[in-house]
């Protein structure tokens, strides 16, 4: 067997993924190790495509922001409490 100069990456997950997973690799004639291999490369280049945005669309409107107290504002509201 051939010394690999490739990262070594642990993850863990739920065994019916991963009995999922070998079936697909067995499928394909791959390593369990070549097929996520496979995915996450797929995955992390679809990622870094230039259309890919990194924040999800938001499906509702976001609230609006409360403004911002104007000067004038804030000095009668400290003006009446300062008379109470």
């Amino acid at each position: 067997m051939g010394v690999t100069k490739k990262a070594k990456i642990t993850f863990t997950c739920e065994p019916s993924l991963k009995d999922g997973l070998e079936v697909w690799a067995q499928s394909e004639s791959r390593t369990l190790s070549n097929l996520i291999e496979m995915i996450v490369r797929q995955a992390y280049q679809e990622r870094s495509t230039p259309d890919h945005t990194t924040q999800p669309q938001p499906t509702e409107p976001e609230p609006t922001a409360a403004k911002p107290a104007t000067a004038a504002k804030a000095k009668r509201s400290k003006a009446s409490k300062s008379a109470s």
